[in-house]
């Protein structure tokens, strides 16, 4: 059964067994990814990309390879790849990026966003912070890079 709403889709992703047993700040963490998420689809369904890319940094730059902020991008990562299994819109690649790069940024935590292609005709988006991809790992070697966006002023 799909939820219509976001309030229902809250409850339907706090409400799994496992979601009981974490404490009220990883709740909070999945109900703010669960709000990036939606704010991410609704912006690649509803905005051009040059509108979308505009606020996701500079454009064809990296951050630094060096990050020592603790376990808070993995903490990011968990959140959105938790929310997007639950949600009954779209959560590819591409959301999924996006609503971690928004929620990084909320952190201060300086990232790079990447969109790349592969043959054939495959696309991938995938997030870094310092040396490590965050959400979107996997196989990104295969993939040429045809975009990037950077915070390069975060604290």
């Amino acid at each position: 059964m799909c939820c219509r709403s976001l309030p229902g889709c809250v409850t339907r992703a706090l409400s799994a067994s496992r979601t009981r047993r974490l404490g009220w700040r990883n709740r909070a963490l999945l109900v703010e990814a669960l709000g990036s998420l939606a704010l991410a689809r609704v912006a690649v369904r509803a905005l051009p990309f040059r509108f979308i890319a505009r606020r996701l940094g500079e454009h064809m730059a990296e951050s630094s390879r060096e990050f020592a902020g603790g376990e808070t991008p993995g903490l990011v990562a968990w959140a959105v790849s938790a929310a997007a299994r639950r949600t009954p819109w779209r959560s590819k690649c591409l959301e999924q990026a996006i609503a971690t790069k928004l929620m990084l940024r909320r952190r201060a935590v300086p990232s790079t966003i990447y969109f790349g292609v592969a043959r054939p005709a495959e696309a991938h988006a995938w997030v870094r912070v310092g040396s490590r991809t965050v959400i979107g790992g996997g196989e990104t070697d295969r993939y040429a890079v045809v975009a990037s966006f950077a915070d390069l002023d975060t604290p």
